[in-house]
């Protein structure tokens, strides 16, 4: 099952990361950020790593210097040498001839400082912007010790609880889970076989028979990973039901009684 609280949690630290959260995502963020504690001391990993990278300058000027530059022309006055004919001291006296002028030739040229690219900051803290994002999309995050997601019984904060939808259709295959947090109650879906276009709606259903809406999502021929909300929290929810446009319940789940 693809776990789709971590995928936004990785979504919602790197915009947090880049300065780019709009005004809805930073309030979904700050209640992520108080049912997991362990945001905030990654974000300032994060956030330390992207300042060291940031105090690199852009370029590095240097002129070589003379001894480098003998031993540059020493070298090339040798190696015309050992080229040259061998045959006979007027050859030799030609050949030397040859190199001197060659030494002349390369003294009397301008020299040009080396200028030496070094990554910056700016291009740094974007590679690690970046790479961040690939650990999105890809499975490729920024290293970091791997924080394992709650655990516990229902109704634990974070911890994922898989339920078991009955009724559905045949051919349809839903797989689902519930997680619970301090502002109501996520439903995780991953659904195969619903009629591609067709409306379908997710509510859960509280322990007075009220129905609290969740999401909508529409049947496609692919399968659908989705993940919805709503405003009850896990203690107050029985059941979750996938209803058609009807209002006629497609599949629902029973949950088991969370004391609050």
């Amino acid at each position: 099952m693809t776990d789709h609280n971590a995928d936004r949690r990785g979504e919602l630290i790197a915009a947090a990361l880049v300065g780019e959260l709009s005004a809805v995502e930073a309030a979904e963020f700050e209640r992520m950020r108080a049912s997991d504690p362990t945001i905030d001391a990654e974000l300032a990993e994060l956030r330390a790593l992207t300042g060291q990278l940031s105090d690199h300058p852009e370029w590095l000027d240097a002129t070589p210097s003379d001894e480098l530059r003998d031993a540059v022309l020493a070298f090339g006055t040798v190696d015309g040498g050992a080229d040259g004919p061998q045959s006979g001291d007027r050859d030799r006296d030609r050949d030397r001839g040859s190199g001197s002028d060659r030494d002349a030739e390369a003294q009397a040229a301008p020299v040009t400082p080396l200028r030496r690219r070094r990554f910056g900051g700016a291009l740094l803290a974007g590679v690690a912007a970046v790479g961040l994002l690939v650990g999105i999309v890809g499975g490729f995050f920024l290293p970091r010790p791997e924080t394992p997601p709650p655990v516990g019984d229902p109704g634990t904060l974070g911890a994922v609880e898989p339920v078991d939808f009955q009724g559905e259709p045949a051919g349809v295959e839903i797989d689902g889970s519930v997680v619970a947090h301090t502002w109501g109650t996520e439903t995780l879906l991953t659904v195969t076989g619903l009629p591609s276009g067709e409306f379908y709606s997710v509510v859960v259903v509280d322990a007075t028979g009220d129905d609290v809406g969740s999401g909508t999502f529409l049947g496609s021929e692919v399968e659908i990973n989705c993940a919805v909300n709503a405003a009850a929290l896990r203690e107050e929810v029985t059941s979750v039901e996938i209803r058609g446009e009807s209002g006629d319940v497609v599949a629902a789940a029973a949950l088991p009684r969370v004391e609050g």
